[in-house]
This record gives structure tokens, sequence and C-alpha cells, in this order.
């Protein structure tokens, strides 16, 4: 019996709960984020909204400028996460093999009419929940996800074994999931602009435009996807950032850039991970973005080292006089404490990651905030964030004497094991 993939995914889903909720704004531009007096961003918007070219991560002054007549409305994060889970409920019922990638998506696994089984499903959500959901049909993950990727909004498409390479073959290569810009663009370079083409190219000319992802990419381009449903892919890396209320200059991120390492580094040992990987990730006021990594001789999870090596990336790579807007950093590379790895040489190995796991009892008894890097404590940390709004913060890059003195110190420095004290009581 034909075993078929679905892929299930709500149409603009926050601005459709809202439409949904209150049928007044039913075939108005609806833009969820918040304030568009704020520097946040677009979490979602109708397809109202979209016909003005308003789209999810737009800065909301930049929404309200291309749709002024739309309705801003703040994130219910509770309320999506329970009409998402009315539609969960629904899919179940169809197969018990569904995996949910997201609030608003998920992946099922049927037998027999794969087709019947995405109406039926479609039909039930919109009668049940009141909301349109897109479906695609295929063999396997990749298919039926290019699938509904080409049928929104509120469609069907099914691709059959049999059609797989003939459907893909005229599609751009820019629709490959995993396909990033720049590989696109490398790709056009080379003549290959379509799926087609990527699948018959020479491997020996993939090999020097894709190094090690030429096989894997050529093969996806052939409609190949080994991955089952069911299980939750592995995490490939966690990361936290931050928007400034106002921009800020580089010397002004410290506290800021420590902070989001100490929650980065939480989460690593929550979960049981350490980083080979650290990188940084910066927005400047003009909103160009770029990101820098660094490759570490061995997995880290210690919040120190995190700022450590982040600190790094932000001196070596981010001019001091440039304003920036948002912060972030990443850890990848991950590796778990249950994968196979190799021992400690010194017995000093350990000792960042034995520090580490102590901060946490200390957080867990005292709070989350009892302990951390002395970082934190610099100009423009807890306390002396900038607000929200208005130009850049003209003040942000300034120090006083205490501040150079304190940044002087392998204490503000973040320094792991070996490099100062790292630690302050708040």
């Amino acid at each position: 019996m034909q075993r078929w993939v679905l892929h299930c995914d709500l149409d603009a889903f926050f601005a459709a709960v809202e439409q949904r909720d209150r049928p007044e704004l039913r075939g108005r531009p609806v833009i969820v984020g918040g304030d568009p007096g704020s520097r946040g961003v677009v979490a979602t918007c109708s397809y109202e909204a979209r016909a003005f070219g308003v789209r999810s991560a737009m800065p909301l002054a930049q929404a309200r400028r291309l749709c002024p007549h739309a309705v801003f409305l703040p994130v219910r994060r509770e309320r999506y996460a329970e009409v998402s889970r009315q539609v969960m409920a629904i899919l179940a019922r169809e197969s018990p093999v569904v995996e949910p990638v997201s609030i608003d998506e998920a992946y099922l696994e049927v037998a027999g009419d794969g087709v019947a089984a995405a109406r039926r499903l479609r039909e039930a959500v919109r009668r049940e929940v009141g909301l349109a959901m897109t479906v695609g049909v295929g063999p396997n993950r990749l298919v039926a996800k290019m699938a509904c990727q080409m049928a929104k909004p509120d469609g069907l498409l099914a691709v059959p074994p049999e059609g797989v390479q003939a459907w893909l073959a005229p599609q751009p290569v820019e629709a490959l999931p995993g396909l990033g810009p720049a590989t696109a663009q490398r790709l056009r370079r080379a003549g290959i602009a379509t799926l087609g083409q990527l699948a018959a190219a020479d491997p020996l000319v993939l090999q020097r435009l894709l190094k090690g992802r030429a096989a894997e990419l050529q093969a996806r381009a052939r409609g190949w996807d080994p991955r089952p449903v069911g299980v939750p892919a592995p995490t490939r890396s966690l990361s936290e950032e931050r928007t400034f209320g106002r921009d800020r200059q580089p010397a002004a991120v410290l506290p800021v850039l420590a902070e989001l390492c100490e929650e980065l580094g939480t989460r690593l040992r929550q979960h049981g991970y350490r980083a080979t990987q650290v990188t940084l990730k910066v927005r400047y006021a003009d909103f160009t973005t770029i990101t820098r990594s660094r490759a570490l001789p061995r997995p880290i999870c210690a919040d120190g080292e995190l700022f450590a090596v982040a600190r790094e990336l932000l001196a070596r790579h981010v001019p001091a006089d440039r304003w920036l807007r948002l912060v972030g950093v990443a850890a990848a590379g991950l590796v778990h404490r249950d994968d196979p790895q190799q021992l400690s040489l010194w017995p000093g190995d350990t000792r960042s990651l034995r520090l580490a796991e102590a901060v946490d009892r200390v957080r867990r008894r005292f709070g989350r905030r009892a302990l951390g890097l002395a970082a934190r404590w610099l100009p423009g940390g807890e306390g002396e964030a900038a607000p929200r709004g208005g130009g850049p913060d003209r003040t942000a890059g300034r120090a006083t004497p205490t501040a150079d003195r304190r940044r002087a110190g392998p204490a503000a420095a973040g320094a792991g094991a070996g490099g100062g004290r790292p630690w302050t009581r708040s």
C-alpha cells in the first residue's frame, strides 16, 4: 500500500487567528508584531497586507510605511498555542505518525489515498477551527514541503512518486529547501538555474562549487529525502539575540552580549549540549546584517567561555564607530553529553564545566540573576538599557573612568578558567 507524506501549514496563522476572533478584521490588512512605533518586527501578516509588500521579519516601521492603513496587533502567544493544539489534535485523528515542526505546521505519514486524507484534514480544520490550511502531498518530506509552498494560500497539491523529477526539473534552484541565497547565486553564475540542471550537473563541477554539500544537494534536486516522519530532527544550533531600543556602539553592547551568553550557556547545559562553533550576529543601523563565526578547538558550554569568543568576534569584525541595532550569539556544531566523545587529557579540561554547573545550582536556589558575568554590569547593562524609540543613543559609546578601569580587568572580559574571576554576585 502506498504511503504518503503530508505537509500541513496554516496560512498566515497569527493574523488568521486574529481575523477569526475579530470578524470585523476579515478582508483588512492585519499585521501582528506590536506597536509600529517600536523597533520590533512583523511576526506575521494577513495576505491583504502582503499585497502591499509586507513580509514576516520586516521592521514594523517599514511595514507601516508600506501599508499605513493596516491594523497592527500585539502577539498573543498563549492564544495561538491554544489554537495550534486544536489543529494538531485533528491531524492526530488522521494518522498516528504526526511530527509538529512549529506552532503552525506539521508532517504526517498516511497510508492509502493521500489526497483524500489531505482533503479531509483541510475540511476538518476549516469546520472545527475556522482556519485555512494548505497541504502538500508527496512521497517524502522534501516533495511534500515544496508542494505545500507552491499550493499556498489555501490550496492542495499532490506530486506522485513517478512524477517527482519532472515536477522538480523546471523549478528555480532557490525553491530547494536548505539551499540558501548565496549558494543559489553561486550556482546561477555557473549556469545552473533550475533544479533539473542541478540534478544533471557534472559532480566534479558541483564539488568545486558546493564543496561537501555537492552530493546531498544534487540528490535533493532529484527528489531524494530519506528522513522519516515522526522522528524530530536533531538540534543543530541554539541562539539568543536582542534588538535595542536605540542604536548603540560596540563598546556599549558588551553587557547585553554577556547576558545573551549567560542565557545561551544555560540552555546548552539544560539540554546536555556543548558547542564547537560560536557565531556573532550584528545588525547595523542601516539594517545591514552580518554574522561571523569561530570554530573551537574543544566543545564548550560555560557562559564565560562563550562570552570570551563572542567578545573577540565583536572586537575583530565590528568597527568601533559603527552603530548597532541588534546583537546576537549562536552556538552550533553541538555535541550531546550522550554522544561518544574523546576523553579529556588533563583534569583541568573539565574545570569550566564544573564551574558552570555550580553556577546553575546557585541560580536555581537564589534566582537567575544571582550570579553572572561581571561584564553584565558595565555601562549600558542592567538598569542602563536605552529606552525604546528615537534615534541613535549618542551616549552609548561613552565610558566613565570607572567603566574604563572595570573594562580593563579580566573579570570584565568574562574570561574562563585561568583568566581572572569571571563571576560576581549581584
